[in-house]
């Protein structure tokens, strides 16, 4: 038993992010063994028996409480699918939120027992097994919320499966925020569309920022794809400072991952390029063409040269 605690405090000692899915299942077998013998611990036989109902499904979690803000903890829940492969799934959480876990039992030096609740508008989450030094793990129970099924029900969503509400419990699917998007005229979205966009964070106040900035009307698979690379309406008038006015949704988000901002134009602007497209500033930024790289070609005597022979003479390493 000693060994096996052992081991178990070993695992623990790696960073989750670095956890692979073979130590993943040494500690789902540690867990229940090491349970076993605690009271109160988890029944791993009822366990596996009520995984893959729609009543009750269950899983691995892990924690660590952050050291630089005590008071929030990275969870990650560990899950093999009904389809035989692996889903994880990690947040930061509050500590208020973990119903049931003290702050005295998060950063015990000494193995300490815990059983806490986290709580969703689509079910609840019951936790059981274990903290030390900041770091926790065990298993998870996940029962859904008769009262979310119901309000769904009214809202046009009938027979979600106990995987639809899992993963709404895991996105933070609120009726509420259902409520909200529909106030803003997104009221036909399928459960998909609904679930993404809380996991998102597509909210009804975005969308008015969206509009307001001169994007009306978008898909939400638009607003979610605008929302996942940090396009804002302060990028938006950014963008339109830089000169290259108002072009598409699909145009802004070209500029944002290829880290067009002001200050990179504003260099190119100074050294006498005054005359830049949206799809110049691009290539430019491809091919590493900073302010730097454009004195050095100045200062070997070329003068005058065109954005399209900066781009030439970087790629053929003319410049020392």
């Amino acid at each position: 038993m000693k060994k096996l605690q052992t081991m178990l405090s070993q695992l623990l000692t790696n960073r989750r992010a670095g956890l692979s899915l073979m130590v993943l299942a040494g500690l789902s077998a540690l867990s229940i063994m090491v349970f076993a013998n605690v009271k109160g611990a988890v029944d791993a036989t009822s366990l596996i028996a009520v995984q893959g109902t729609q009543t009750a499904m269950t899983g691995e979690w892990t924690a660590e409480i952050n050291r630089a803000k005590p008071g929030e903890a990275q969870l990650t829940f560990h899950r093999n699918s009904t389809e035989g492969g692996f889903n994880m799934t990690s947040e930061t959480v509050s500590l208020s939120e973990l119903q049931g876990l003290t702050t005295d039992a998060g950063g015990s030096t000494v193995k300490t027992t815990v059983n806490f609740n986290l709580v969703r508008d689509a079910g609840t989450f019951s936790c059981e097994g274990y903290f030390r030094d900041g770091r926790g793990a065990g298993f998870w129970t996940f029962t859904p919320s008769q009262a979310f099924v119901s309000a769904m029900r009214t809202h046009g969503y009938d027979n979600l499966s106990g995987e639809d509400l899992l993963r709404a419990a895991f996105h933070k699917l609120t009726i509420k925020f259902i409520e909200e998007l529909k106030g803003v005229g997104y009221d036909h979205l399928t459960f998909d569309e609904l679930v993404r966009a809380a996991g998102h964070d597509v909210t009804a106040s975005y969308i008015r920022e969206m509009r307001a900035a001169g994007y009306d009307g978008l898909a939400m698979e638009e607003l979610i794809r605008a929302r996942n690379h940090e396009i804002d309406s302060r990028y938006i008038k950014e963008v339109e400072a830089m000169g290259f006015g108002k072009g598409t949704l699909e145009d802004v988000i070209r500029l944002r991952n290829h880290e067009i901002t002001p200050e990179y134009i504003n260099d190119l602007k100074a050294e006498g390029y005054s005359e830049i497209t949206a799809d110049m500033a691009i290539r430019l930024k491809n091919h590493g063409i900073d302010r730097a790289f454009i004195q050095r070609v100045k200062a070997q005597g070329m003068t005058n040269v065109t954005l399209d022979e900066l781009i030439r003479l970087r790629n053929h390493d003319n410049v020392k």
